[in-house]
């Protein structure tokens, strides 16, 4: 049953999500990098550490959670339609198998 949305369309909007997500990346990183730092100031309280522990986290499940949904994404989108409208964007029209 061939479906009424554009797969191209949805892999390419993927596409341009994960583009994004792998340009702030690094900066996500230095983030990270930083929190961890402050963490480990001698003697600091658990009203500093818990927050930035708490940071720390929330990028870490970030980072993870971007990459499952793009990934989820892209394993719902049928691949064979995708292929299917790819060869039509990219030759007009459906060439016949032989």
């Amino acid at each position: 049953m061939p479906i009424k949305w554009s797969a191209v369309a949805v892999s390419d909007k993927v596409d341009e999500m994960e583009k994004l997500y792998n340009s702030i990346t690094p900066t996500l990183w230095q983030v990270l990098e930083k929190a961890e730092e402050l963490r480990r100031i001698p003697n600091l309280p658990g009203y500093i550490d818990q927050p930035a522990h708490s940071l720390v986290l929330k990028i870490q499940n970030f980072n993870h959670s971007m990459k499952s949904s793009c990934q989820c994404i892209r394993d719902r989108v049928p691949p064979d339609a995708l292929k299917e409208q790819r060869k039509v964007l990219e030759y007009g029209s459906v060439q016949p198998l032989m």
